[in-house]
This record gives C-alpha cells, structure tokens and sequence, in this order.
C-alpha cells in the first residue's frame, strides 16, 4: 500500500466541494424566504475559523491523520475518543448525505 498525503490546498477545496455540494442539493435556509442568503453567509464565517484550524493542523502534522495528531495533541485517551466521535460524525454525515440523495433521485 502506498503512503498518500494530502496539500492544505487540497484539503481546503474537499471542504469546500462538500460544503457547496451539499447546499445546492439540500435547501438550506428555506423559512428565510428573502434573507436566505444571510444564513448562508452566516454560516460560512462561522465555518470559517474551524476550516483554518483544519489547515493549520495538516500543515504543522503533515504525515498524520486526524485521528492521529489529536492523539498527539490530547493525550493517548482524550485523543482516541476524539478521533473515533470524529470518525462517527463523519460516517454520520456520509450516511445522511447518501440518504438524502436516495430520497431526491427517482432511480432509488
């Protein structure tokens, strides 16, 4: 198996190609009828500091995973229960996202 790594750059452009995926497929903001776009822009300053510190991190830990460098940040313990709540909060938000998309295309 070959050792793979990801650029800050690319990691960047996943969340935001996620981000933007999800929110045209997903009707966000729907009860804000004309003030939608606030919520949205909202929400992308409040994302934004967590997208920094992402990249920050892949860059001062280059060849590790998340999971990984939090065990090194918090300790063996504190950091193996964050990196699997990290781990469940992604298979959650795959596991919605793919649901959704079933929901929405009639070849489901």
């Amino acid at each position: 198996m070959e050792n793979s790594k990801i650029s800050s750059y690319q990691l960047f452009t996943l969340i935001v190609i996620f981000v933007i995926g999800t929110t045209v497929i997903f009707p966000l903001a729907s009860d804000a009828k004309q003030a939608a776009w606030i919520s949205i822009l909202l929400g992308m300053f409040l994302g934004l500091p967590l997208l920094i510190i992402y990249g920050y991190l892949n860059r001062q830990y280059p060849y590790l995973l998340l999971t990984e460098y939090c065990k090194k940040i918090l300790g063996k313990y504190i950091g193996t229960i964050i990196g699997i709540l990290y781990i469940l909060f992604f298979l959650y938000g795959a596991s919605r996202d793919l649901r959704d998309i079933m929901e929405l295309t009639p070849f489901f």
